[in-house]
């Protein structure tokens, strides 16, 4: 793997993120002298406005390099500098690999970026209402770590940098999950998540020894085709096709368990039945704006990353098979490869995360199992490789972050005011903090798929190309699911607008809390409403997977 000295603009926000989390490290260690409460509150506030400077300008540079929103800076790049500097930003976002493929510059990675840095700033805003306990400078390097571990998952492509990014991701959220070890439930998440992170990657490097060693067996092959690094997915394809060119290849086995392996340590990540155990405990558990950050960022992570290694490393019909049933195949291939796999373990988790949610009486664990059960809808945008398959899921993707988001979000403000995040403690929500229980409705309604909102058309695409790809079983499932789901969500809404309140003191939030939460409902609303503003974006983000 080269490295050049021009791939460094390439990565620009990687290493604005490395280099803020170190200036907040360092400016919090000449802080420690002040030990009063004062001294204390200042800290939090340097190290929170330094971090969300630098994730702000992070955001501003992926845009550029995105090319999101060129039209609108083409005056902009009249100007006499600027323009130079913005048409270099565009042209180091352009589609390449660098390190020898293990990194991929895509719309993919672009998305991906605005989607983490974004997470990581709202979570950020609401932190400083919420405190950490510890040191702010190590709590808010940790989530600027993770947010760079969440991105090397979406970009990467290959087997090393895959693992990287995994590791990168988790044990920061590890420590942010468990981060109040005074509360006998953070130290109990941090633990469970550690153990069952931990495990999921053992699993994940079996499956990937697996099929490292089959692509080290064909590695003549690949490398008379073109020059690759065997770890990455491009090799991996090669191998792929030609294990399934020789009929009864005993190879065809190996890098079929090594892919079951590799899916089940990515949907560990992802929170999907049966590697979900882990899930309700520690989103109860954490601090809810880390269950907030985990929730939605991490899972989004899993996603890009289950996208990218099914699609590119094994994309050939032979593996992917189809979801379809055999009456409902025609033509076409029956039911089979790992489109199945996804389609299954859709079915179960979209079904044991609803069943699960219905008795729960705590809005955070309820909130959780409806993660579960939405990671299963976003599975039906897996059961296909076309290209609306893969807008649909990246649409969803984003929806499901902004959506999630926010609900945890307000619940966050909610729990700072309250003291609590039991389903109770939303009583006469709409007496006490009208502005609040408006938000919160928007993403409950939009979680549960009402129109006009982004969850719908979100839901109604993903059913859509599912319906496409053959299964037509897992959308008839699904459909039902959904409607199971508005008995819980509605639980929700009656108390916070029908059950009398246990308090009249108002619950209140700070300007910039409440500043973020009103974004991101505007953000669901417009998405919902005109969701062509994405489309073009997420259209390319398809195309660039295809054609790699």
């Amino acid at each position: 793997m080269s490295f050049q000295l021009n791939d460094v603009s390439k990565l620009i926000p990687e290493f604005l993120l490395i280099v803020i989390a170190l200036f907040v490290l360092g400016g919090d260690v000449f802080g420690r002298w002040r030990k009063n409460e004062a001294g204390y509150t200042d800290r939090v506030n340097e190290a929170a406005t330094m971090t969300l400077f630098g994730l702000g300008f992070a955001f501003f540079v992926t845009i550029i390099q995105g090319g999101f929103f060129h039209r609108y800076l083409g005056e902009a790049a009249t100007w006499p500098g600027i323009g130079n500097i913005l048409t270099n930003l565009r042209s180091s976002g352009l589609d390449s690999s660098i390190l020898g493929g293990a990194f991929e510059i895509d719309p993919l990675t672009h998305i991906g970026r605005l989607v983490f840095i974004g997470a990581a700033f709202v979570t950020v805003v609401l932190t400083m209402s919420a405190r950490p306990s510890n040191s702010p400078g190590e709590f808010y390097a940790l989530i600027l770590f993770s947010t760079l571990g969440m991105i090397l998952m979406t970009a990467a492509g290959e087997l090393i940098m895959i693992y990287l990014g995994v590791e990168m991701t988790s044990i920061p959220l590890y420590v942010l999950a468990g981060y109040f070890r005074r509360n006998k439930l953070s130290a109990e998440a941090g633990v469970k998540y550690y153990i069952f992170g931990a495990l999921s990657s053992a699993i994940l490097l079996f499956g990937m020894s697996l099929v490292l060693g089959m692509t080290l067996m064909n590695a003549p092959v690949a490398q008379a085709e073109a020059p690759m690094v065997p770890t990455s997915l491009r090799a991996i394809a090669i191998a792929v096709q030609t294990a399934f060119a020789t009929p009864s290849d005993p190879g065809q086995a190996v890098l079929l368990l090594g892919l079951i392996f590799m899916i089940a340590g990515m949907a560990y990540k992802v929170a999907v039945v049966p590697f979900h155990s882990w899930s309700p405990d520690v989103y109860q558990g954490a601090p809810t704006t880390m269950t907030a950050f985990i929730s939605t960022a991490s899972k989004t992570a899993g996603f890009f990353l289950l996208y990218r290694v099914l699609l590119t490393g094994f994309g050939a019909p032979e593996t992917t098979g189809s979801a379809a049933l055999i009456g409902e195949a025609g033509a076409g291939i029956a039911f089979g490869g790992w489109a199945s796999i996804i389609a299954i373990i859709a079915a179960l988790t979209m079904l044991l995360g609803n069943l699960a949610a219905m008795p729960q009486t705590n809005a955070k664990r309820m909130l959780a199992y409806s993660s579960i059960a939405h990671a299963g809808f976003l599975l039906l945008g897996l059961v296909g490789i076309s290209r609306d398959s893969g807008v649909a899921l990246v649409y969803y993707l984003v929806v499901y972050t902004i959506t999630n988001l926010g609900a945890f979000g307000v619940m966050a403000l909610i729990e700072d005011q309250v003291g609590g995040t039991e389903i109770n403690d939303l009583n006469g929500l709409g007496k006490r903090a009208p502005m609040l229980a408006f938000m919160l409705t928007i993403f409950v309604l939009s979680l549960a798929g009402i129109p006009p909102l982004a969850g719908f058309l979100a839901k109604f695409y993903i059913f859509i190309v599912a319906w496409q790809e053959g299964a037509k079983w897992l959308v008839i499932l699904a459909v039902a699911n959904t409607v199971i789901s508005l008995f819980y969500y509605l639980r929700m809404l009656k108390a916070m607008y029908i059950a009398e309140p246990d308090s009249t003191k108002p619950v209140t939030a700070s300007f910039g809390a409440r500043g973020v939460m009103m974004a991101a409902m505007l953000l669901v609303l417009a998405l919902g409403v005109v969701p062509g503003i994405v489309y073009g974006a997420l259209e390319q983000v398809a195309i660039s997977i295809a054609a790699r």
